[in-house]
């Protein structure tokens, strides 16, 4: 696999600290929730004939199980890679945060 492909793999998956330095989830999980119900909507158009309570109805039962077990996947693959921070500017806030944090000896 070339550097590219690593860097864009890198860039999707790996999961994002916000300002305190804890976890939210990749770019990848934020991008396949829109995907999922466009793609599911879509589909379910058809079957229910265009009734708006039957469509939604059926692309909400759809698209909760296709939901968990695509972010269950992504979240497998989002643990192979190290976590980047949100913004550049999240990582300045939480390396100064921990740098006024008192140190506490025992």
């Amino acid at each position: 696999m070339s550097m590219v492909n690593m860097d864009v793999l890198r860039y999707a998956f790996a999961p994002r600290r916000d300002h305190k330095g804890m976890s939210t989830p990749s770019y990848a999980a934020r991008w396949f929730l829109p995907l999922c119900i466009a793609l599911i909507g879509g589909w379910a158009w058809g079957p229910t004939q265009g009734n708006i309570v039957m469509w939604s109805s059926l692309t909400v039962m759809i698209a909760t199980p296709v939901l968990s077990l695509g972010w269950h996947l992504i979240g497998l693959l989002s643990a192979r890679f190290e976590p980047l921070y949100i913004l550049d500017k999240a990582e300045i806030a939480h390396k100064a945060r921990q740098e006024r944090r008192p140190i506490i000896e025992s």
